[in-house]
């Protein structure tokens, strides 16, 4: 086994190599670093893309405060390496490790795999190889750690059935309490690995691949499902926490410019708009919201806390929370006169949108986001986002008369039934975008 000292004297010998070293030191602000040999359980959460990414992510920051809350358990972090580094470590044999405390991922009772999009499945399987942790579950023994997966990616587990030990399907917040606690009966009642597994099993929203057979159709969708022991549920039915809990406050600092250098604090959870494209919205129902003043007092608590110059508050459809306008109003109350750039992102194409953000104008620097996704009105209606033309032009032309000048549209391209027209469409909403925009510069 690898000890932290060993990793931390050949990471010496190569961080010097490699693009933004920054990304595999840790030591960021607000990291929790607990005594490794007073915790019970320990366990790495893993966010198979680069640093630069990974930290932002939000699931990962609640989790990792979650379990940090604990007492009895610690979590500590670690993130894909690119490809320079994944070279270096493979050549110099270093395992992929911890950023807290530089202990190899293979020490720990239990690895979290976060999964918000399918282009992190061969992530996963690499980090398990740099990590010596056998890829396939079935080769793994006493040894080897447990391997868990979840987020909206694993909500269709069966990719990578053969390489995660149990997904949770649903959300994380509670589940993971139970999970820890099974994981540490593998200590302290000296459990085996097959008895740890079946209790995983037993808790509900959590799928274990091993104890369930799946019978495909020849377009390798799922026919069927049996269980092979009567203890498991059929379905698994996905996990929901009925209210939020308190939103992270002690946001890590990364230590380099990363996608999302800003305070994230989600307002409200779930969409019931339906959308076609949108696995998200499906995924998150039913909606939940939090109180105004929960959300503003957690923000200024994190701004304190981390220092960052940016607020953005997330949900799926911004306009659609209750008190959005209340909550508006609170926040740039609260801030007012601070250098704090605040975003309400995925507001809906109304005017509505535009008052809205004309509230925050003090703390607003930029332009407008506006997402038609399809540049006709028969696309539009195929995907269940139907918006006319004309009230597409119409928001626009009401962020161009209160002094606004950068409008940002976006579209997808590659729906089912999108014909070259639809395509060619794009171009020609935006020149008449592009075209208001002229009458009130003139």
């Amino acid at each position: 086994m690898f000890t932290s000292e060993h990793i931390e004297s050949q990471l010496d010998k190569i961080l010097l190599q490699v693009q933004k070293p920054g990304r595999y030191v840790g030591g960021e602000l607000n990291i929790v670093v607990k005594d490794w040999d007073q915790v019970q359980t320990k366990v790495a959460l893993v966010f198979p893309d680069i640093y630069d990414i990974g930290v932002s992510n939000v699931g990962l920051k609640i989790l990792y405060d979650e379990i940090n809350q604990r007492e009895d358990a610690l979590a500590e972090r670690a993130y894909a390496p690119w490809t320079d580094m994944d070279a270096l470590m493979r050549e110099h044999g270093i395992p992929l490790y911890s950023l807290e405390s530089k202990r190899p991922l293979s020490g720990f009772d239990l690895i979290g795999f976060s999964l918000p999009y399918e282009t992190l499945y061969t992530n996963t399987l690499n980090i398990l190889d740099l990590s010596g942790i056998p890829v396939r579950s079935a080769d793994r023994g006493e040894s080897h750690p447990i391997i868990i997966a979840g987020g909206h990616a694993a909500t269709n587990p069966e990719p990578m059935h053969a390489f995660i030990d149990a997904f949770v399907i649903g959300e994380g917040e509670e589940v993971i309490h139970e999970i820890l606690d099974v994981v540490q009966r593998r200590k302290t009642q000296n459990t085996s690995r097959e008895e740890t597994l079946l209790a995983l099993a037993k808790i509900r929203g959590v799928y274990v691949p091993k104890y369930y057979h799946v019978e495909y159709m020849d377009d390798g969708t799922v026919a069927n499902v049996t269980t092979l022991r009567e203890e498991v549920a059929n379905p698994v039915i996905k996990r929901i926490v009925a209210q939020l809990p308190l939103p992270p406050i002690k946001f890590i600092v990364p230590n380099i410019e990363v996608v999302h250098n800003r305070v994230s604090v989600e307002i409200m959870r779930g969409c019931t708009r339906g959308c076609r494209f949108c696995q998200a919205g499906m995924i998150t129902r039913p909606v939940r919201e939090r109180s105004v003043d929960e959300i503003v007092d957690a923000a200024e608590a994190a701004i304190n806390a981390t220092g960052f110059e940016e607020l953005a508050l997330l949900s799926l459809s911004s306009s659609d929370f209750t008190y959005v306008v209340e909550l508006v109003n609170k926040v740039s109350k609260r801030f007012k006169g601070r250098k704090l750039t605040i975003s309400l992102p995925s507001l809906r194409i109304e005017s509505v949108s535009v008052d809205l953000m004309d509230k925050l104008r003090e703390h607003y620097s930029g332009g407008f986001t506006l997402a038609p996704e399809a540049a006709t009105e028969r696309m539009r209606r195929i995907i269940n986002k139907f918006i006319p033309d004309e009230d597409i032009i119409n928001t626009t032309r009401e962020i161009y008369r209160r002094g606004w000048t950068t409008i940002k549209l976006y579209f997808m391209i590659g729906h089912p039934s999108e014909t070259l027209e639809d395509v060619q469409a794009i171009a020609d909403l935006c020149k008449r975008v592009i075209h208001e925009a002229a009458k009130w510069r003139a």
